[in-house]
């Protein structure tokens, strides 16, 4: 017998850089209401000022790749 398990969607993905801080964090909501944050570190804007290029780990790129992958756009935030 083959158990099958089912895969939440990732419902959103955003990078938020808090600018009373500094600090930068990477996050993906899940359907199921869940979320995935990681530390992230930008690097600056991307090429014609759309975006920004940042850094996190292995586990979150896959996920923000993923999201990506399913069309769900990569929002960034300013808090």
């Amino acid at each position: 017998m083959t158990i099958k398990h089912k895969q939440n969607a990732i419902t959103r993905a955003y990078i938020r850089h808090y600018s009373d801080n500094s600090q930068t964090a990477a996050y993906v909501e899940w359907s199921d209401g869940g979320r995935t944050e990681a530390e992230a570190h930008i690097l600056g804007d991307k090429p014609g000022g759309y975006g920004w290029l940042f850094t996190t780990g292995t586990h979150m790129t896959a996920l923000l790749a993923r999201a990506t992958r399913e069309g769900i756009a990569i929002e960034r935030e300013m808090w």
